[in-house]
């Protein structure tokens, strides 16, 4: 399989570096540059590192993704997460490259009693939801070459996470930790997410697809398989998200059905225990 060229976009974030490590590792050629050297919403000069560089694919794993201060900040969170994919989708077009997008399960409203399709119709509720999907749909309407994939509950290595922040609550002396009850997804290990996107690039998929690892659970039973596998812990207060009164509202239900990918990479996805497992060793 030859390995292409790789625009990389968010390659310091939570999944970009992950991503990034997982390429080089393979042997891809990346460029990943810092967004104050390129802003995704500079067409040309995104176009001009293109075609300087010889780029095969662009792979967006930018955006703005603090849920809550999107509903603050609603111009800054469109620009990243609907224009600037937009710009990235015309990129590729003019340079006719592919591009790949990474986006989320907050496109839905979670209404839903099963693990959503990729067909589901989407229903956001809150402005960084919205804003992925009219990133999503500006893609579809612009790129001639594209894959999207929409992921949920991500972690792993490098960066801020569910994990590490209830970690640090609990060592800061925290005696008694309240976590959501009533919202159920499915976790991401960013490690096993990166290695998907790069099988996803050598086996060509175009479209919209989910990966997500196996297993549905609660914030709360999240929280608890964290302290059971390291052994000791806070005591664990269930709550509802409408106590815990966070100003963007959630899906009560964003669990993504990973069916469809899996047939198309032949893959088994391993369960997000083993996956905390590890990434706890790892930190």
């Amino acid at each position: 399989m030859r390995k292409r060229k790789v625009l990389l976009f968010g390659g310091t974030g939570l999944l970009g570096s992950a991503l990034k490590a997982e390429l080089e590792g393979a042997g891809y050629d990346i460029i990943a540059p810092l967004h104050q050297k390129l802003d995704i919403l500079n067409y040309s000069l995104v176009l001009k590192c293109v075609r300087d560089f010889d780029r095969e694919v662009i792979i967006n794993c930018a955006g703005y993704n603090e849920v809550d201060d999107c509903e603050k900040n609603k111009e800054l969170a469109f620009k990243a997460n609907a224009e600037g994919p937009f710009n990235l989708a015309k990129v590729a077009k003019e340079a006719r490259i592919m591009l790949f997008h990474i986006s989320t399960d907050y496109v839905f409203s979670g209404e839903k009693k099963e693990e959503y399709l990729e067909d589901d119709p989407p229903a956001p509720l809150n402005f960084y939801g919205k804003s992925k999907l009219d990133g999503e749909i500006l893609i579809q309407k612009n790129a001639d070459d594209f894959c999207i994939i929409r992921t949920s509950w991500l972690f792993g290595p490098g960066r801020k996470n569910f994990i590490t922040k209830i970690l640090k609550k609990w060592r800061e002396g925290t005696g008694e930790l309240k976590v959501v009850s009533d919202e159920f997804g499915r976790p991401t290990y960013t490690l096993d997410f990166a290695r998907v996107i790069r099988l996803s690039l050598e086996s060509e998929l175009r479209g919209i697809y989910h990966f997500s690892n196996y297993g549905i659970v609660s914030w709360f039973e999240f929280a608890k398989e964290i302290f059971e596998i390291i052994g000791e812990g806070p005591k664990l207060l269930p709550i509802s998200a409408d106590e815990y009164g966070l100003p963007a509202r959630r899906p009560k239900n964003s669990a993504l059905n990973t069916s469809k990918i899996e047939k198309a990479l032949n893959l088994k996805i391993r369960h997000h225990y083993e996956a905390l497992r590890e990434y706890l060793k790892r930190i």
